[in-house]
């Protein structure tokens, strides 16, 4: 499948088509080909290090103002956060680089933690193989997503609308069959949650090696480029004979094995699986893969840069915690950063098509 789209895909992301180009690889890459003068790769290197400056920023001013933000204990607490929003994010970020959204995540969280401590609490199934399993029925919710949307034509909004709620109801009656409270105690779990690798908690080692896997994926293999192209003009792709359809559901089915991994850290991290499991998850990815930059048009974004949005929001509601201030404030909070992080996407890109 590889060897069939790299010969109509180049290393940049760029895909020609009877007159059409497709420029898909990163925002400063997201313009004509050919060649660019220093300002604007000036510019481009600013934009990519922005969020990283965003970040230093941030820990400075949380940390001259409160006395336990740059803590290690804090600084632990704070990559245990990130792990769940992060690898999320993964997934949530090449969904949207195709044109889509998935609304559906957290539920997937909920039915896959659900799925697999059930399979090991009830049934004594190996914890690999319940994994397995719960990653696979996450996975599935992706392929009936990527199915309806693409191959029906029914709005993304709509269809993970639905799963979300249809998901969640599935969830919630696995969990029935424990009263509502699965307990997830086993050691591979417990390893997870209470165990270092290199100094960092395991699920955010975990989280690192997946952003540095799949960004490889994106900038060096020829699925990665089409992706790009995709999201980037969709019909010109069509032309070039690329397997639009097998690639968006693809995406999707990606996106929902990304969800379902985050549920199982969710399970680690707290050692139980709730009926509110996830909830509310969607819209933190989403505020998190905005504030990487990911545009919600045009295919432009880089999924190693949703990493940066993700330490954006996990300190900023960290910081919150810290100060007291009530988790329905904190949600309030959460939406003025998506919508600040649109509209400031809408500035850039006016800029750069003027």
């Amino acid at each position: 499948m590889a060897s069939d789209w790299g010969s109509r895909v180049d290393r940049g992301g760029r895909v020609a088509a009877e007159g059409a180009t497709i420029v898909g690889d990163h925002p400063s890459g997201a313009r004509a080909a050919g060649e660019r003068s220093p300002l604007s790769l000036a510019s481009a290197l600013a934009g990519g290090l922005s969020g990283v400056v965003v970040v230093v920023a941030l820990a400075l001013v949380f940390g001259l103002t409160s006395p336990y933000f740059l803590t290690p204990d804090n600084a632990f607490n704070i990559l245990r956060q990130m792990s769940v929003i992060g690898v999320v994010g993964i997934g949530a970020t090449l969904v949207i680089l195709i044109g889509g959204i998935d609304l559906s995540v957290g539920s997937v969280a909920l039915l896959t933690g659900g799925f697999t401590g059930t399979l090991i609490l009830n049934y004594g199934v190996n914890p690999w193989l319940a994994i397995v399993a719960g990653l696979a029925a996450a996975a599935f919710v992706g392929l009936v997503n990527g199915t309806l949307v693409e191959l029906l034509q029914i709005s993304p909004v709509i269809v993970t609308l639905g799963t979300l709620i249809v998901v969640r109801g599935i969830g919630q009656a696995i969990l029935w069959l424990n009263n509502s409270w699965v307990y997830v105690e086993d050691p591979l779990f417990a390893y997870i949650a209470a165990e270092r690798w290199f100094f960092l908690p395991v699920s955010a080692a975990l989280m690192f090696i997946l952003y540095l896997i799949v960004s490889m994926v994106m900038t060096q293999t020829s699925f990665g480029r089409a992706v790009y192209a995709i999201g980037n003009n969709q019909r010109a792709a069509v032309l070039c004979g690329l397997p639009v359809n097998r690639v968006k559901v693809l995406v999707y089915m990606l996106g929902g094995l990304f969800a379902g991994i985050g549920g199982l850290l969710v399970a680690a991290r707290t050692g139980v699986v709730n009926p509110t499991a996830g909830l509310g998850l969607e819209f933190q990815v989403i505020t998190a893969v905005v504030l990487g930059g990911t545009s919600l048009r045009d295919g432009i974004g880089r999924v190693e840069k949703t990493l940066v949005g993700t330490a954006i929001l996990a300190m900023v509601l960290n910081y919150l915690t810290i100060r007291g201030v009530p988790d329905t404030w904190q949600t309030s909070v959460t939406g003025l950063m998506i919508l600040a992080a649109v509209v400031l996407d809408r500035l850039l890109r006016r800029t750069r098509e003027g």
